[in-house]
């Protein structure tokens, strides 16, 4: 695990959560079994923070940024209204396979939008307003996703951000030996202040920067 959350301390906490669901656990398995790099996979108490996240909110629109193999979007429907949609971002179209299958075990292919291709280039053919934005794409382009995602979340709205602990290396003793940390850094520090919002970097996993828009 990371930042001395040790491997016990997260099978306590799964250990006293719901189960993960069915559909989770066999998207799960089948990541692990066919797709080279598994470990980009939400985990299970990632997975339902994001349900619980989504069914408090009840959004109507949701945008995420980075697909993958389609976790996290069955997680961010929990929450969805009856014909609400969910418009996801992934440059890599040789997960679509994977993607399909499962959303189509969870009934949820109507409510999905799948665009194939680089966010910067989506986005623009992309209005929103969205009531939740989930950002999980290239840790170098954060930044823009961000300010991408501001112009389209309505006030009062959310996006989360992934992976802002960069595994510990944002410390002050490890972010000069890693650029994305130190940007990452910069980044979370400069949301703090920033008057359009207003932030909250929880230690879930590897760091989830929740923002909220004010104005």
């Amino acid at each position: 695990m990371i930042h001395d959350l040790n491997d016990d301390v997260l099978a306590y906490a799964e250990a006293h959560s719901t189960e993960e669901w069915d559909i989770l656990k066999q998207l799960r398995r089948s990541t692990w079994q066919h797709v080279l790099t598994p470990q980009m996979l939400s985990d299970s108490i990632q997975g339902r923070f994001l349900a619980n996240l989504s069914r408090m909110i009840q959004p109507q629109s949701i945008l995420e940024l980075g697909t993958y193999t389609g976790y996290s979007t069955i997680c961010l429907a929990a929450g969805l209204q009856a014909g609400g949609t969910i418009d996801t971002i992934e440059p890599n179209d040789e997960l679509n396979g994977i993607q399909d299958e499962f959303w189509a075990a969870a009934g949820l292919q109507a409510a999905i939008r799948r665009h194939n291709g680089e966010a910067l280039h989506i986005l623009p053919g992309l209005d929103g307003p969205y009531d939740l934005v989930w950002i999980d794409a290239d840790k170098a382009r954060t930044e823009q996703y961000i300010e991408e995602a501001l112009k389209r979340v309505r006030i009062g709205g959310w996006i989360l951000v992934d992976n802002v602990l960069w595994w510990g290396k944002v410390l002050d003793d490890r972010k000069e030996k890693d650029p994305i940390a130190a940007m990452l850094e910069r980044l979370a520090t400069a949301l703090a202040n920033d008057s359009r919002v207003r932030t909250t970097l929880l230690p879930l996993r590897d760091g989830i920067l929740m923002i909220e828009k004010l104005t």
